[in-house]
Formats: structure tokens, sequence, C-alpha cells
């Protein structure tokens, strides 16, 4: 059968259509042009809108969650310190491995002087000069035998005070800091609060008896940890004498030290000692070994340095350390710049570890919250999260998340210069998404 074609399909061809409309464009290229220069405005339009959107940050923090076991095996029996309270505490964490009246207020004699030197040393610079008063040289007991206007340094003051635990020392230190002691007393307060030592009240800032002076072994335990953070005070509380000048003498005055906690047993590195009729005998030891450190306190004890010495040996036979986090460890990364897009990496402020009892089943859950966004500029060191760790549930201790170097964002022109950027970079994904092969 033969087929026939009318005249209107005949004159269909490939090329006559497309040099048809080759002709139609260039016809109408000025709206041809017009039409493409709109569409590629849209799309422009559209993809700085997708470019802020990207930009956006969902929410404020991240937080990852990791759990860890605790220590297999049996423990020694508890200590048994004749002190009237005490308190045994890991020092990286903060952790309580064992208490007796742990929060009973007690006086606590020259102990007092932790917190009277970390007040000081946040207060004034160790190259200070203090002169002293008559009140200061007047304080009595215990002394490095001050005179009423000769100038010392605060760091040559604070060795007086932690080595030697000199009463006129710890006096001239609060006049130079406060102005007086009341004010000086207040600022102990504020400090010993802010650390968390809830059942303290300090009226002097050398731990004679006076009504109203108090404090606890929990709360002296945390001062003590506090303390052994500052390398400056740590060194100074392991130091057995230190020279101190004496104008107007042939030699100085010499710092000895009376804590015989660290001059009897290897590995002590501190704290403080204390001695009053109504504070009796205390001691705040801590002792290191292979990286670990144990903190213990005993008030009112005639065996005050046995007491310390038990109550750590039993810490370490007792515990293993569970390490979560090395000092620097990355843990997660905060943007600081849109455009461009600029990160800084959040690491561990410091090593992050606790010590787990051996057969008590400790179940440790660290939770590592890091903010998504921070404020141009970022300094190294700066706060970008926290890190908690729980142990059986409940919060056992906190820590800093922190910058691990410095960033900045770009100038007004960079940024706008890379946010055109960026978007001419959508639209080209746009453009050719129907090219795509997947």
């Amino acid at each position: 059968m033969k087929r026939t074609y009318n005249k209107r399909y005949a004159t269909r061809n490939r090329r006559a259509s497309v040099a048809k409309a080759a002709r139609s464009i260039y016809t109408n290229r000025r709206l041809v042009a017009i039409g493409v220069l709109v569409v590629l405005l849209l799309l422009f339009v559209l993809s700085c809108f997708l470019v802020v959107s990207d930009a956006r940050i969902s929410s404020a923090s991240t937080a990852t969650l990791k759990t860890f076991a605790g220590a297999e095996g049996k423990a020694p029996p508890n200590p048994s310190p004749y002190a009237q309270a005490a308190v045994l505490m890991d020092a990286d964490s903060g952790r309580v491995l064992y208490q007796k009246n742990a929060h009973e207020k007690l006086p606590v004699a020259s102990t007092t002087k932790m917190i009277t030197a970390l007040v000081a040393r946040k207060k004034l610079g160790l190259a200070d000069e203090v002169k002293i008063s008559e009140a200061a040289a007047a304080v009595g007991e215990q002394g490095i035998w001050l005179t009423p206007g000769e100038t010392l340094s605060v760091e040559d003051l604070l060795y007086a005070l932690l080595v030697q635990s000199a009463n006129d020392a710890a006096y001239a230190l609060a006049e130079r800091t406060s102005g007086n002691i009341a004010a000086f007393a207040s600022e102990m307060n504020k400090e010993a609060a802010s650390i968390g030592a809830a059942d303290s009240q300090f009226k002097n800032p050398h731990g004679l008896d006076e009504a109203g002076h108090y404090s606890s072994a929990f709360d002296l335990a945390l001062i003590g940890r506090r303390l052994l953070k500052d390398p400056v005070l740590s060194e100074m509380v392991r130091t057995r004498k230190h020279e101190i000048p004496w104008a107007g003498h042939p030699g100085g005055r010499v710092a000895y030290s009376h804590n015989e906690f660290l001059l009897q047993y290897p590995g002590a590195t501190g704290i403080k000692t204390g001695y009053t009729a109504g504070a009796g005998w205390c001691l705040v030891g801590s002792e290191t070994r292979d990286g670990k450190t144990f903190i213990a306190v005993a008030l009112n004890s005639q065996h005050r340095a046995a007491d310390v010495a038990q109550m750590i040996s039993y810490g370490f036979a007792a515990t293993q350390e569970v390490v979560f986090l090395q000092p620097g460890q990355v843990v997660g990364q905060t943007r600081v710049s849109n455009f461009p897009r600029r990160y800084v990496r959040g690491v561990s402020g410091g090593r992050v570890a606790t010590s787990s009892i051996k057969g008590a089943g400790d179940n440790f859950t660290l939770k590592v919250t890091v903010d998504r966004k921070a404020k141009s500029p970022v300094k190294k060191g700066q706060v970008l999260g926290r890190v908690e760790c729980y142990l059986n549930g409940s919060l056992l201790f906190s820590d800093k998340v922190v910058a691990a170097s410095m960033v900045s964002s770009s100038g007004p022109i960079a940024a706008l210069a890379v946010f055109i950027w960026y978007a001419l970079c959508w639209m080209g994904k746009i453009i050719f998404a129907p090219f795509r092969i997947f």
C-alpha cells in the first residue's frame, strides 16, 4: 500500500528547524538576551539563598557520649585514720575515695594559708613589692621575722607563707592585696565559694583561732586541689627550704618546711600543715606516683602524717586510673567564620581522668559538648565547651573544652568576595545538574 505525505510534514527536517530557530533567536536577540539575564539573575538570587541557608547553624552546640567500664578486682579494706575528720580525694577528678566526717565544720589552723595563697596569687604579681606594716610584723607565733618598713616581693612572702607557715607573711599579703584583714577575708570567702568549698568561713589569713573561722576536710581537699593546679604554688608547697632576703643582716632568712609528710615520704608533693590549740594537728598532704596524684586531709589528729600516708596508700592500692582524654586531645570543631568557612579545633583543656575503685561496679559516661559557632576572633585557650564525666549516672566532675589556636574571620570586602564565589559555585551546580552522569 502506498503511503502518502502531506506538504506540511514534508517540509519538516532537522536542518530547516534549526535554521528557523536560529533566525528567530537572531531576530529576537535582545529579548532572548534579556530572558537569559533574568534567568541567570534568578539563579544567582536562588544561589545566594542557598549559600545563606547552608551557612546557618542548626543548633548551638553538639554533644557526644562515650561510656567507660570501671576497674575490676577487689579493693583492700578502708583506711582507719585517727583524725576527727578526714578525706581522700583524687586530684585529677575531685572524686572522694574515702571520707570520715568530711563536712564537719572545724577550726583548721594554718591550712587556711592555702586559700590565702590562692587569693594573693590571683590579685598580685610575683614581682610586686610589699612594704611590711607594724601590724603585720606583730602578728606573733610562727613567722619569718618581718620588720616594720622593710620591703619584700610577693614571691618571697608566698614562700614564707607556704614553706615556713609564717603568720606575719600572711598578714602582709592580706594588707597588700585588699588593704585590711576584713576585706581580704571577704575575698577568701569568695574564692572558696568559687571552688565549691561550701563548708568554709574565713575570718583571717593565717588561721589563728578566731570565732567563726572554720572549714572542713572536704573543703580543704578542694582548696588543695586548686592550689596544685597552679604551677608556681605547687612548686612552693613541695619546697623544703627557701632563702629570703634580709636587709641589714649578713645572710638571708631561711624558710624551713614543717611538713613531716613531705620530709619523710618519697613522692610527697605537699601541701600544708597546721596547728593551734583549738584545731589540733592538721595536715593536707599530696603524693604523686607515675603521674597520678592523691590528696588526703587529716584534721585534729595526733598522727596526722601517718593518717595521710595510710589514706594515700589506700588510694593507690584500691583504685585503677581511667583516662578519658589526654591534654590537647581534639574533641570537636567550632565555626569561626562563614565566608570563608573557618573552623577552630576544640581540645581538652587538660588531662581528663579519674580513679575507679576496684570491684565497685563503676560505670563512667563522658559527655563532650562543643559550641558549633563562636564569635570572631577566637583566642587560643578560649572556652568552647565542656567535658562532663558521670559516675553511675551522677555528675562526678566537669572540665573545659578550649580552642587549640587563634582563628579570626576575614574583613568585610574579602567576606563579600567569598560569598559571591560561593553563590557562583551553587549556580554552576544548578546549571550543570542535568548534564551530570550519576
